[in-house]
């Protein structure tokens, strides 16, 4: 998950200061206000709106993107805020449809067409998905994500994080006022509450900042006196539905989706059966030196471990001739993830990419908490993981979060002139290219030949593929999250799966679990028809290097850029 968020309790946060605060330089002074939008005046106005819009409901995506005095701000679902930012945006969908976009280049096609897909979704999420009427994440995560974002690109903006200290007891009165979670909903923000608590602790002065964690603490209280709550909310079959086709601009509707998923499924599981003889056998021994390093471990050297997997998945990928690295792309470190982001993600899985907008490249490889008081057995499978990542899961988990996944493709975004192109993430082209990163990384010899490397690399894509299976199926109603737990676990006994963070993410995030499967199999069939179109003079690094082009937009729009298919219509 290529999630930009990073939680710290005091001690942490010093780490993360001291690692991340050398490499990560002033922000630019950016603004929305002020980016270099090409095009037509009202354009540029509706483009800017926009884009304020999602500022507005989550203010992490501005500091998380550099602009960081765009980000003094909390999110506010008030009824009256609601309303105000639902006429905004229709108008400027309205004024979008009397603009004669036909007559632009695609380049400027994808731009509108991503842009007014950006405010159709935005405004279905604040009018009728309603998650806030029952998620108090919804004003917590942002908050966290968007302190983060200042600490970890803007250290030296302390003024920036006083602005926001005094708005979060107002804010904290709105969700009591507005929000009536769900059981799950509680637990999932009892999570996030304690991540910002400790991350509130480390800050300077305390005044404002302690009125700020006090209004928290009270909500805290106040969350787990509640009882009797219903376990979960979702959006509904419909709602789910209209994110395929109009925020996500899928070819498939869930239904459709889930069968691909359930044949892919069947085919990977013969694949992974006819490799599992083959696989090579674990030792009886652990090798002495191994043993010592276990002994020895500490977080530097666990986090160290971590960096060498991402200098040598880089230096086998210039190797392999598979994509152009450009010259200007920057490491990949790795840090322990984020407290407030393991309710949501579990502990480990994500990434944040260098910011567009400030003048670090450096990226982040958040990795599993390292914990003092592990056993020898735990820090041996740490040291053992991480030193024979190129046959077990390490490998793919790897080449997802950085080269050739996350890492290179939010940099070569990030390089991009266009800011629509890099202040924009999307989800299905994200997700979908660093899991079809991993299998391309692996076949070209990334990872070895081995049958252990074709098989873990396998066993990725396997989880992403039952993902869709359980998100659909809770989504739509058919099954509980107990369900989807059950069929997780793969024990075959009804009650006994955990419900665990990726399981929650169905009802946290409607649809994000599908974009894997869902963008993956959507490069696969460009990457097929831009070969057919290419003929004797296609190959995979043209391939790569022109969709990479294209920037993090639906990856409709690049068929758009790279076959000639027509930018899709409105509606």
């Amino acid at each position: 998950m290529s999630d930009r968020s990073i939680f710290m309790n005091t001690r942490r946060l010093c780490l993360l200061v001291s690692i991340s605060f050398a490499a990560a330089l002033s922000a630019s002074g950016i603004t929305v206000e002020n980016l270099p939008i090409d095009g037509p005046p009202d354009y540029v106005r509706v483009v800017k709106d926009v884009l304020d819009a999602v500022n507005a409901v989550d203010p992490s995506n501005a500091s998380g993107n550099g602009l960081v005095d765009d980000s003094a701000r909390v999110p506010s679902f008030a009824p009256e805020a609601v309303a105000t930012l639902h006429a905004r945006l229709v108008a400027d969908m309205e004024a979008m449809r009397k603009m004669p976009w036909r007559t632009w280049d695609v380049d400027r096609q994808i731009d509108f067409r991503y842009i007014f897909s950006i405010a159709h979704r935005l405004d279905r999420r604040i009018e009728v998905e309603k998650l806030y009427t029952h998620r108090p994440a919804s004003w917590l995560v942002p908050v966290a994500n968007n302190f983060i974002g200042l600490i970890t690109y803007a250290p030296e903006r302390v003024d920036i994080r006083r602005k926001i200290w005094p708005l979060i007891p107002s804010m904290v009165a709105e969700m009591r006022a507005v929000s009536r979670p769900t059981a799950r909903d509680v637990n999932t923000a009892l999570g996030v509450l304690d991540g910002l608590q400790k991350m509130l602790a480390a800050e300077r002065p305390a005044p404002a900042r302690d009125a700020a964690a006090a209004a928290l603490d009270a909500y805290d209280a106040e969350l787990k006196a509640f009882k009797d709550l219903p376990e979960y909310s979702v959006i509904g079959a419909d709602a789910y539905a209209w994110i395929y086709t109009h925020g996500e601009l899928l070819p498939w509707t869930p239904p459709q989706l889930l069968a691909m998923a359930q044949t892919e499924l069947a085919r990977v599981d013969a694949q992974m059966a006819e490799l599992k003889p083959k696989l090579t056998p674990v030792p009886k021994e652990p090798m002495p030196e191994r043993v010592a390093l276990a002994r020895s471990l500490t977080r530097e050297k666990l986090m160290a471990l971590y960096d060498q997997i991402s200098e040598d998945d880089l230096e086998a990928l210039k190797k392999s001739g598979v994509v152009t690295v450009p010259l200007s792309l920057g490491p990949i470190r790795a840090r322990e993830t984020p407290d407030a982001m393991v309710p949501l993600t579990g502990d480990g899985g994500s990434m944040n990419p260098p910011a567009p907008f400030v003048d670090s490249n450096v990226g982040w490889w958040n990795v599993e908490h390292f914990h003092e008081d592990w056993p020898l057995e735990w820090r041996l499978y740490a040291v053992n993981r991480a030193l024979d990542q190129k046959t077990n899961y390490m490998g793919p988990y790897a080449a997802h979060e950085g080269v050739p996944g996350h890492h290179l493709q939010l940099s070569v975004a990030r390089m991009l002139k266009d800011p629509i192109r890099n202040l924009l993430a999307d989800d299905v082209q994200n997700e979908g290219w660093a899991l079809y990163a991993e299998e391309v990384f692996q076949k070209a010899g990334g990872l070895g030949d081995s049958a252990d490397a074709r098989y873990y690399t396998l066993n990725s894509w396997r989880h992403r593929v039952r993902r869709v299976i359980w998100d659909v199926n809770v989504e739509s109603g058919y099954w509980t999250l107990q369900d989807a737990g059950d069929f997780k676990s793969e024990t075959g006994v009804p009650g006994a799966g955990r419900v665990d963070e990726d399981i929650l993410r169905t009802i946290n995030a409607p649809t994000q679990l599908i974009c894997y499967f869902a963008g993956k199999m959507e490069i696969l069939q460009l990457r097929a028809d831009y070969k057919k179109k290419m003929g004797s003079a296609y190959s995979d690094r043209d391939f790569h290097d022109k969709f990479l082009a294209v920037g993090s937009v639906p990856i409709i729009f690049a068929r758009a850029k790279l076959l000639g298919e027509p930018v899709p219509d409105l509606d």
